[in-house]
């Protein structure tokens, strides 16, 4: 085995992209979406941030997912909502939230509130299977011993994704190399999406993790990073 492919078989992880469009819409509430009608509980309301209605990022169903992280096998529905202007907090549930549901039964569309930002346009999506592997300053990695990783091909796939491996712009998510007591580990990415009209910074990404620590499995964190 070369050492490329020893690195590649040490280094792979399966990942699912979402992709907006590129088919006729099915008109399903229970489809993944950028910026369309959420599902959420009966009796949930809109995540507001002092008042004001957060934006509808992206409703994703991990049931038709190709590839699910360990992390998230518990997880059935995600919808993700953030501030339209904000620097967003390390951790969710001010400015960002995501709301998971362990069973797509029982949903309803969730309307959003007059004056609810909105994305500039909304994508029905589908996801699509990826081989991913790491950034080169990711510290997960593994590499081969006297094997250079430097100049390789295979790289982290920089789209809205669950699984596989943070795509790093600006190196290693804080929670790499600062301890905090929820153990963040991250699950999925996303990114800048210009079909849909979202743009963090300067094609920017969003990167959650989940909080693994006892008791700490719904709490949410959040590096974003821009060129």
């Amino acid at each position: 085995m070369s050492s490329l492919s020893k690195y590649k078989k040490l280094n792979l992880r399966k990942a699912s992209i979402l992709n907006a469009g590129g088919f006729k819409p099915t008109g399903d509430p229970l489809v993944s979406h950028f910026g369309m009608t959420p599902l959420a509980r009966p009796g949930e309301t809109w995540p507001m941030d002092g008042g004001a209605p957060l934006m509808l990022v992206c409703q994703m169903n991990l049931t038709n997912a190709p590839s699910v992280p360990e992390l998230l096998k518990d997880v059935k529905m995600i919808t993700f909502f953030a501030a339209e202007e904000s620097e967003l907090a390390e951790e969710g549930g001010t400015d960002w939230v995501v709301r998971t549901y362990d069973s797509l039964e029982g949903l309803v569309p969730l309307v959003p509130p007059a004056g609810a930002p909105k994305v500039r346009k909304g994508f029905e999506s589908k996801w699509v299977d990826c081989e991913d592997y790491p950034s080169l300053d990711d510290p997960g990695r593994v590499v081969p011993d006297g094997f250079d990783d430097s100049e390789i091909e295979v790289e982290s796939a920089n789209r809205t994704k669950i699984g596989g491996w943070p795509a790093n712009i600006q190196g290693e998510q804080w929670w790499e190399y600062r301890e905090h007591a929820a153990d963040p580990k991250y699950c999925f990415q996303i990114a800048s999406e210009e079909k849909v009209g979202l743009q963090w910074g300067d094609g920017g990404t969003l990167f959650v993790a989940r909080g693994t620590a006892a008791g700490c499995e719904n709490q949410w964190f959040l590096d974003w990073q821009s060129y």
